[in-house]
């Protein structure tokens, strides 16, 4: 399918009244920027075709979310161009009183809402592209065993868990950092930093919303996800293999280290090291919702200008150092280097720090006159 006619189709996502009024001309604006976009190369097409299906995709769930919008007259009089900037998904101030006494008061409630949709598009998008990933590699190897269309079907559901233990901290990073990005972009930022403890009041439900988060990936990490993967081992190698630490809650995990350590096998030290990688795993993964919702609330703090490429970069990096951080603290905790707890968490304590680092950078940033994004944090 094609990017024009993908993004037709999330037209469809917007009220049927501000389909008719913009939806041809948006159309027309997306065409254009997608055919200057792969004129400088097909990285640029792809990225510029996501940008522009997803900015639909997100306005159409915050219109639906608010469905007398529309009808009671507030401002959708957006140029094509307008929607095409990703920045203007949200009321703009009327004349360059940015963070004026006209930016939006958001409330708590209304906070939370527009980060579940953030989360929740961010989480679907991503597991939706490991899975993609995953049954890439997966159904030519179950094709050639003869496998039905049922159970490909069920390696695949089976395949969601432990793809969503991954994607979870991912999507809190990318839903943290979109929105303040966007409260940026309407002036509800700027207008924060001049109340006492307004930027605490935009932030603080996202982080409550962060570890609420961390809770249920905490159950799908070390309930969910040993028992689908246990399933799926069965599924795919159509017999009964041994279990895995992979396939152990955390209770069974600590009762095989105990088992393990009290055994005299020479191999039974690192054995033992192999469970205790797995629980600390399952923990650190966990945590790292409430660290990267904290590193997503410094990057757009300390960053002057969000936007699209800001969410697209920046999670790309964070992302891609988390991993290979996670990657290589598991081989070296497993070859008895480091203790499995400083292999599992270092990832987690980098980030950590970097976030703190810029959050107390940006608090002692000097006031520079005229600039308000030059305003030191307060609260």
């Amino acid at each position: 399918m094609s990017w024009t006619r993908t993004y037709r189709l999330a037209l469809h996502l917007l009220p049927a009244g501000l389909r008719r009024k913009h939806g041809a001309a948006m159309e027309a604006l997306f065409a254009r920027e997608l055919r200057r976009a792969r004129e400088r190369g097909w990285m640029e097409g792809i990225l510029a075709g996501t940008a522009g299906v997803w900015d639909v995709v997100r306005r159409g769930a915050y219109e639906q979310l608010r469905p007398g919008r529309y009808a009671t007259g507030e401002r959708h009089d957006h140029s094509p161009s307008e929607w095409w900037n990703s920045d203007t998904l949200e009321p703009q101030p009327a004349g360059p009183n940015l963070g004026g006494p006209h930016m939006p008061q958001y409330t708590t409630r209304q906070l939370l809402r527009r980060h579940a949709v953030s989360f929740t598009i961010a989480f679907v998008a991503l597991t939706a592209v490991l899975l993609a990933s995953f049954a890439k590699k997966q159904i030519p190897a179950l094709n050639a065993q003869g496998a039905s269309a049922g159970m490909i079907a069920e390696v695949l559901l089976l395949a969601v868990p432990f793809l969503a233990a991954m994607t979870i901290p991912m999507a809190v990073f990318v839903a943290v950092l979109r929105d303040l990005t966007r409260l940026r972009a309407d002036g509800t930022l700027a207008a924060a930093r001049r109340e006492r403890d307004g930027i605490r009041r935009l932030v603080t439900p996202v982080l409550l919303a962060a570890v609420g988060i961390a809770a249920v990936a905490f159950v799908v990490t070390a309930e969910i996800v040993p028992r689908t993967n246990e399933r799926l081992a069965a599924v795919t190698a159509r017999d009964a293999s041994a279990q895995s630490d992979r396939m152990m809650t955390i209770a069974e995990l600590r009762e095989a280290e105990r088992s393990v350590s009290a055994g005299a096998e020479p191999d039974a030290v690192a054995r033992a090291a192999a469970y205790e990688v797995e629980v600390q795993k399952k923990l650190a993964l966990a945590a790292a919702c409430v660290v990267m919702a904290l590193v997503g609330v410094a990057i757009a703090l300390r960053v002057p200008r969000g936007g699209m490429w800001l969410v697209f970069g920046s999670s790309f990096v964070i992302f891609g150092a988390y991993y290979m951080s996670m990657v290589a603290g598991e081989s070296l905790a497993d070859r008895l280097v480091i203790s499995p707890f400083v292999g599992m968490w270092w990832a987690n304590a980098l980030l950590l720090a970097a976030a703190l680092l810029l959050i107390v950078s940006r608090r002692r940033a000097p006031l520079v006159p005229g600039g308000s994004e030059a305003v030191a944090i307060r609260g």
